[in-house]
């Protein structure tokens, strides 16, 4: 696999976590994909085809007309858990 391919994959992984972990830790389930990517060191461009990326798999979805404001869904959840727990019973 190309160290691009890597890095991408790399990167929608640590930003669906982030998102989990804003859900279960902080007050609001909704957060600024824009502010995330820049807290991951992550470009807006890729930030916009991130979302897009797992908007498209159901694990996020958008909220509102304007910016880029999302939250985690169930399904996108029960990923994070699943991967999770696979990669503790490796």
């Amino acid at each position: 696999m190309s160290d691009e391919i890597r890095r991408r994959r790399e990167n929608r992984r640590r930003f669906l976590e982030h998102l989990y972990r804003c859900s279960e830790e902080q007050s609001t389930e909704y957060q600024d994909a824009y502010e995330v990517a820049e807290e991951l060191e992550i470009s807006r461009q890729d930030a916009e085809r991130i979302v897009r990326y797992l908007e498209d798999h159901g694990y996020v979805s958008k909220t509102g007309r304007t910016g880029l404001v999302l939250r985690i869904t169930a399904h996108g959840i029960d990923h994070v858990e699943a991967q999770a727990t696979e990669t503790e019973e490796d």
